[in-house]
């Protein structure tokens, strides 16, 4: 089984290599995915511990590629932290990285950060860290970190208005490389209600997402359909946070949607899921 693994992962990364100058999202696990655009990488979500006995936890194997920098996890240009619940997000392992690698650096909502900075040996890596502060019904913020182009927009958590005091932020992000620009949008655990995106149609309108990666349940319901569809300005999207068992109803959808650590698409070209 172990040589099993082993192998899956060098093809995984013999792929990567192929798609070293393209346009490509990685899965990792859950919420947690790469972008990688040119020379410019982006890895959401990477660090949790917390599964709830539902959801894919990070394997081990891609676990040890991504500390020891092997490919397609080598040069991180940022880590982006969507949210603090512990299936995103874990402050120690986010320090035990920056530390390691502090060309590397971090976006995260205020409360990722707060966690973060009590930790022992957190002084060291306050250079690499952006906090984000927003409140709800705040004017979304901008930031340009290391030629990525980041926008962010707090939109509550899924189970409104239960959850209302975590601070989850929709990103959208810009790779710039030589050749080509890609922008990709990250939901977090977004609540599938229209009305907490209608009043920032001026800021999904200014700049189209080439893909929003988005928790499945937006594939649920006519109102989450029409929110990626007819709202967000993005050219396609792709499913997150999609539990081990599968639910019937996302079988059926016909949505694209990721559920195998490993697994990988073009940003700008469409991808059906095969049941």
């Amino acid at each position: 089984m172990i040589k099993v693994v082993v192998l899956v992962w060098l093809i995984i990364c013999i792929h990567s290599k192929v798609l070293a100058h393209q346009t490509s999202v990685t899965y990792v696990a859950n919420e947690a995915v790469l972008i990688t655009n040119g020379d410019k990488k982006v890895l959401f979500d990477p660090f949790f511990h917390t599964a709830f006995g539902i959801y894919q936890l990070v394997p081990e194997y891609t676990q040890q590629a991504i500390f020891s920098g092997t490919p397609p996890f080598d040069n991180l240009t940022a880590i982006v932290i969507s949210h603090a619940h512990g299936d995103h997000f874990a402050a120690d392992d986010v320090l035990k990285y920056l530390l390691k690698y502090p060309n590397t650096q971090l976006i995260a909502p205020q409360q990722a950060v707060t966690e973060l900075s009590v930790l022992s040996g957190a002084n060291q890596i306050l250079p690499q860290v952006t906090s984000v502060k927003l409140a709800f019904n705040q004017t979304p913020k901008s930031l340009e970190v290391e030629g990525l182009v980041i926008d962010a927009v707090r939109i509550p958590h899924a189970g409104w208005p239960g959850r209302a005091d975590i601070e989850n932020l929709v990103f959208r992000v810009t790779l710039k490389s030589q050749s080509e620009s890609v922008t990709v949008m990250h939901m977090g655990d977004a609540d599938a209600d229209d009305n907490h995106y209608l009043p920032y149609k001026s800021h999904w309108q200014k700049r189209i997402s080439d893909t929003v990666l988005t928790p499945y349940w937006f594939y649920l319901s006519a109102e989450g359909r029409d929110i990626l569809t007819d709202i967000l300005n993005v050219k396609k999207s792709i499913g997150i946070h999609v539990p081990i068992k599968t639910p019937r109803q996302l079988k059926s959808s016909g949505e694209d949607y990721f559920t195998q650590p490993g697994e990988m698409r073009r940003v700008d070209e469409p991808h059906m899921h095969e049941h």
